[in-house]
């Protein structure tokens, strides 16, 4: 009976060395390296994020008649100078994977994989990873500065008219001609300010002869609630032209970082109240923010296994592709001591690295590294 299981075992194991890759080894190549058939190259995958932020960025700009507020119109809350100021709205990451440059491997075919076209068949069905992903937030428009604000601040100009007479000499004859001269000057901002506050004023009766209905015609409620409203804003316009304005803008920031095994806390950005976004941390503390990279499972007993089998299998000749696992990591914002969860993500450099047999008929290796 053994006799005739010892050449189905021979045959069997033949046919499934024939149909393996020849052999697997990482890079850099051991010395007098040497190949006999085709190889091709792969590297294994890491994780990295693409990270997008929003600032909002906070601009308060003096009135121009800001001089006078409170002496013409008794108002103290004020702008009384330009300043910016900025807040972190959002952060979004997204993750996606790059080719680690430190687990590279070079595979040479076996002989029946040649004459199979492997390596065509390999390069045609390689499977593209998943690109770098646009963003996915949602793009706030700017508040723009009114126009009324922007286009008050042009100098209002006055014309004067002076009448007098020139002597002229017209056929002969000296006769006193009547001259009407006009003179265009620009308004002081006093009178520019004073103008304003009379329209304000007029503004002001205009709205209470509304409300007490005091005209003569009587108005339906949409007239009545239009004539108001028109009237508020009229006057908000030239009040914001003593109080000043505030803008709100969203600047949106995008860059991609990747953390590694040891990257409890990832520096990300900061966000300082006066100086903005950077990928800088700042020297104040409260300013900067993290990724915090929290493992759901301990790859220990993983890692120490292989370990043992490495060294237990450490004559084995044919060794097969050797791929990534990626460990689910926990991943949160954190600022300040504070912690906000992001979510949780497969991250590559937090899993353990597989060698699988050799004889793995069929495996697709492009479905777990980067192909060349």
């Amino acid at each position: 009976m053994i006799k005739k299981i010892l050449p189905i075992f021979f045959v069997l194991t033949l046919f499934l060395n024939i149909y393996a890759q020849k052999a697997v080894y990482q890079l850099p190549l051991p010395a007098k390296t040497t190949f006999t058939n085709p190889t091709f190259h792969y590297t294994l995958p890491k994780t990295a994020f693409k990270v997008d932020v929003i600032v909002t960025k906070t601009t308060n700009i003096k009135g121009i008649y800001a001089d006078f507020a409170e002496k013409m119109l008794g108002i103290t809350n004020y702008c009384t100078e330009n300043n910016d100021s900025y807040q972190l709205k959002k952060i979004l990451i997204t993750p996606f994977t790059v080719p680690d440059e430190t687990l590279q491997f070079e595979v040479e075919l076996s002989p029946v994989q040649m004459q199979n076209h492997f390596l065509q068949s390999l390069y045609a069905n390689n499977v593209s990873k998943e690109s770098l992903i646009s963003s996915g937030l949602e793009q706030n428009h700017a508040d723009i500065l009114p126009d009324f604000f922007k286009n008050y601040a042009d100098a209002m100009i006055q014309q004067s008219y002076e009448t007098y007479t020139e002597t002229k000499i017209i056929d002969g004859i000296v006769t006193q001609v009547p001259v009407t001269q006009t003179k265009v000057t620009t308004k002081s901002l006093f009178q520019q300010a004073q103008e304003a506050v009379d329209l304000i004023e007029k503004i002001r009766d205009d709205r209470y002869a509304i409300l007490s209905l005091s005209q003569e015609t009587t108005l339906s409620k949409e007239a009545f609630e239009y004539l108001v409203n028109q009237l508020n804003n009229l006057e908000k316009q030239y009040l914001e032209l003593f109080t000043g304005i505030t803008v709100f803008e969203d600047l949106y920031e995008t860059f991609v970082v990747s953390p590694d095994h040891e990257s409890y806390l990832l520096p990300l950005c900061s966000v300082s109240l006066t100086a903005g976004f950077s990928t800088s941390m700042c020297k104040t503390q409260t300013y900067n923010y993290y990724l915090k990279c929290n493992s759901q499972i301990s790859t220990q007993p993983q890692v120490l296994f292989n370990e043992a089998d490495g060294k237990t299998n450490k004559n084995k000749k044919l060794a097969g592709y050797t791929i990534r696992i990626a460990a689910p990591v926990f991943v949160s914002l954190v600022r300040d001591e504070k912690e906000e969860m992001l979510g949780i993500f497969p991250i590559y450099q937090f899993g353990w690295l597989q060698t699988l047999p050799a004889n793995l008929d069929g495996f697709e290796i492009e479905r777990w590294a980067y192909i060349y």
